[in-house]
């Protein structure tokens, strides 16, 4: 598909909000990984490292969406999105600087914002502005599915840090590991709500759900939760399978290859 810019001009402060925004919040994504302490106060929720590159994966995402919006077939997208961008890029610059500064409970109350924000803009994609090609699929849905799924997690990691206890060095009381099991068992269901959410599901919020239940697993040392933590691996992997089948694999066996039916790849 040819890619217009004959009218990258309309809602253009919209366009230059958004840039502005991307700025501080790609500069705070970067603060937060050069400061050493990106996963904040280790709990018994924390998953591993390099789970957290999963903000890497996103600002990229938002960065092509950036681009793509100054393109003409972006249109529908940037009027889906609107200033919701702009209002979630200040309310996530916030949770970072408090989280990474030990501010906790200030952290666990803006990921609460940010996860109902970013759903607002999620729900909004996926009822009235479908993916019209691979550009919007790519751009547009696919940062927001992640986004959507992250935020929700980024909520229990910020609810563990501020209600908690530290994790290594200590025992885990009847209560967190009680607590800990049920979140565990929450993401892994609702990474099937993922998958079931439609008939092809939507693959990128349950990949990072599944993405993070491994990193707890791979993270924690008590038994209870690291083994917890892998079954509710395996049983969200099983949703990610099933996504990816219905999205790529037609009901006669072939693989899908028209926009079509990459589309629903993402919500």
């Amino acid at each position: 598909m040819p890619l217009s810019t004959s009218n990258w001009s309309d809602h253009l402060l919209l366009k230059l909000v958004n840039v502005a925004v991307f700025v501080f919040l790609f500069g705070s994504g970067i603060y937060s990984s050069l400061d050493g302490h990106g996963a904040g106060k280790d709990t018994f929720f924390t998953p591993a490292s390099y789970v957290f590159y999963t903000w890497s994966l996103i600002d990229l995402l938002l960065l092509g969406y950036i681009i793509y919006q100054f393109v003409d077939s972006s249109h529908d997208a940037v009027h889906g999105v609107g200033w919701r961008l702009a209002l979630v890029g200040v309310l996530n610059a916030i949770y970072l600087h408090v989280f990474v500064t030990g501010h906790y409970l200030v952290a666990f109350i803006f990921a609460l914002l940010v996860a109902s924000t970013v759903s607002t803009v999620y729900w909004s994609l996926s009822a009235h502005y479908p993916a019209k090609d691979l550009f919007d699929a790519v751009f547009v849905h696919l940062p927001f599915s992640l986004w959507h799924a992250w935020s929700l997690v980024t909520v229990f990691i910020s609810g563990f840090a501020a209600f908690t206890h530290a994790g290594h060095g200590h025992h885990p009381s009847l209560v967190v590991k009680v607590l800990v099991v049920l979140s565990l068992a929450f993401l892994s269901v609702t990474a099937w709500g993922y998958a079931f959410r439609s008939r092809k599901g939507d693959v990128a919020g349950a990949a990072v759900l599944a993405w993070t239940l491994f990193g707890i697993y791979d993270h924690q040392h008590n038994h209870l939760i690291k083994y917890f933590a892998l079954a509710a691996f395996i049983v969200s992997l099983f949703a990610v399978v099933k996504s990816l089948y219905f999205t790529f694999v037609k009901g006669d066996g072939a693989i899908s290859l028209g926009d079509d039916e990459r589309a629903p790849l993402v919500a």
